[in-house]
C-alpha cells in the first residue's frame, strides 16, 4: 500500500473516525448468539429503539470498532449470495472487513464453527493483502484481511 495522503486537520470533518457498522437482522437473539458464539464478539450495550432491539458488539480484542445489530422484522430482506463476484454487481452495502493476523488460520477456525465460507482466499498485491470472505446466517458478508509479508501500512 502507498503511504496515506497527508491528514487534513483544518477540515470541518477532521473529527471523523470509524466507530461501527450497522447490520439489519430479523432475529435479535439468534444474531447476538451467532456473533458471540461464532466470532467471539462481546456485548457492549443493548437497548430498544421503537419496535427494534439493538446492541453494540465488539470483536474479542478490539474496543474501538463495533457491530451494531438492528433486529426486528425485515419486510425487505436482501438476497443471500454465494458468490463474491455476483455480490459486486449489487449496489449498497457490500461487506465489512476485519483485520486478522492469518487469514488461513481464521478461516479454518470459522469452518470448524460451521460458518458459511465464500470462495477461496486470494491475494491482491496492489493493496498488499490476503483476503477471504464469509457470511452470517442473514447473508451479511464479512471480509478477513491479512497484511502480506513486507507490506507497509
Amino acid at each position: 500500500m502507498p503511504p496515506h495522503p497527508p491528514k487534513n486537520p483544518s477540515s470541518p470533518f477532521s473529527s471523523f473516525s470509524g466507530h461501527h457498522v450497522g447490520i439489519r437482522v430479523p432475529d435479535y437473539d439468534a444474531a447476538k448468539a451467532w456473533y458471540m458464539e461464532k466470532l467471539d464478539f462481546r456485548v457492549l450495550q443493548e437497548w430498544p429503539y421503537g419496535e427494534l432491539k439493538l446492541a453494540y458488539l465488539c470483536p474479542p480484542n478490539d474496543d474501538n470498532f463495533h457491530v451494531e445489530l438492528l433486529a426486528g422484522p425485515v419486510p425487505f430482506p436482501n438476497e443471500v449470495l454465494d458468490d463474491l463476484g455476483v455480490s459486486l454487481q449489487h449496489g449498497g452495502y457490500q461487506h465489512m472487513c476485519v483485520h486478522v493476523d492469518d487469514v488461513d488460520e481464521a478461516r479454518a477456525e470459522l469452518a470448524s464453527r460451521g460458518v458459511d465460507l465464500i470462495g477461496e482466499p486470494f491475494e491482491i498485491e496492489d493493496i498488499s493483502r490476503r483476503l477471504a470472505f464469509f457470511r452470517d446466517p442473514w447473508g451479511n458478508m464479512i471480509e478477513l484481511s491479512q497484511k502480506l509479508p513486507g507490506a507497509g501500512s
